[in-house]
């Protein structure tokens, strides 16, 4: 099969629905994944186009400003679409109907697309949220807790990751026979201060917790903040689990106890899967689920001696 492309490698373009520099923390999700992208790049040969929007003051309050191949006002233009690239990588959520309606208009143009999370249609790479979720709650359980929190992402984003986890929490809860009381979840946005905020919430509701399982790291960071400055003590008090496995988690005090997604290597395979299907090795996978485990430390309550002990073998990242 005789393939064209924009130059003499397949051309990738990048794109999100949200600023990569988006707040003055190092605490970017979408860093470890450009990484892997960029990393799998050289690997394969190919030229990528990363699409970094950046917010009008690197601080949480920015409003969601991504760079996008349509001029708005809400947007920092790139042009990364159709015209210079052979396919695009594109990370969910868009926050936007619009964009949702210029990346799917792409698809029934057969412009290849793969997206990053879920929340769209189309072909998917995504993290296995419904194990992390399980293997988390299924850990508090062991160490006796009933009254579980959750803190979740963003209300706009039911239909991605957001959802999936929250969908996860209440699945696993019922499952088990626990209580299901609305006062014990809160949004925060998947940010730092967003999950300080929430955890003021859910201890100003004056619900029963001795957990709280945290749908990312960055928000489970705040939540330790929020409980400290309470006067509660972590884990014995309450016990926290976070969730993507971020470095900035094993030098919290204490060290943070969080569901591992290799971000790195999910970044490296959505590239290999695209290049190869814009080669014409392989056909998009519609879905495709990337493997999550629990990595203990001590925010759990588990000792210090047990670390960095995963509950199942990490695969390679």
């Amino acid at each position: 099969m005789s393939m064209t492309f924009r130059s003499k490698e397949p051309t990738v373009g990048i794109l999100a629905g949200w600023q990569f520099y988006r707040t003055a923390t190092n605490l970017s999700y979408l860093k470890p994944l450009f990484n892997g992208i960029n990393k799998a790049a050289q690997t394969l040969n190919c030229n990528v186009f990363f699409g970094c929007g950046m917010g009008a003051s690197a601080t949480a309050e920015d409003p969601i400003r991504p760079a996008w191949p349509i001029a708005a006002l809400d947007v920092d233009f790139v042009p990364i679409n159709p015209k210079n690239t052979d396919g695009l990588i594109v990370f969910n959520p868009l926050h936007s109907a619009t964009r949702s309606q210029f990346i799917q208009s792409l698809i029934r143009e057969n412009h290849p697309v793969l997206f990053v999370g879920s929340g769209e249609s189309g072909p998917t790479i995504v993290a296995d949220n419904f194990k992390g979720i399980d293997d988390a709650i299924q850990h508090l359980i062991d160490h006796g807790h009933r009254q579980i929190a959750f803190l979740a992402g963003s209300p706009e984003d039911l239909t991605g990751d957001t959802g999936e986890r929250l969908n996860a929490y209440y699945s696993c809860i019922e499952r088990n026979g626990l209580e299901c009381d609305p006062r014990r979840v809160a949004f925060g946005r998947h940010v730092f201060d967003g999950g300080y905020d929430a955890t003021h919430q859910i201890i100003n509701s004056q619900v029963d917790f001795t957990a709280i399982l945290s749908s990312n790291d960055e928000m489970a960071l705040g939540a330790m903040k929020a409980l400290q400055e309470r006067g509660y003590r972590i884990p014995q008090d309450v016990a926290i689990i976070g969730f993507d496995n971020r470095l900035e988690g094993t030098v919290s005090d204490p060290p943070l106890s969080s569901v591992h997604v290799p971000l790195f290597t999910m970044g490296q395979q959505s590239l290999e899967l695209l290049v190869n299907h814009i080669r014409g090795v392989n056909n998009l996978p519609m879905l495709t689920k990337i493997p999550t485990h629990l990595i203990i430390r001590e925010t759990c309550g588990c000792s210090p001696e047990r670390t960095f002990i995963a509950v199942e073998p990490p695969a390679k990242d």
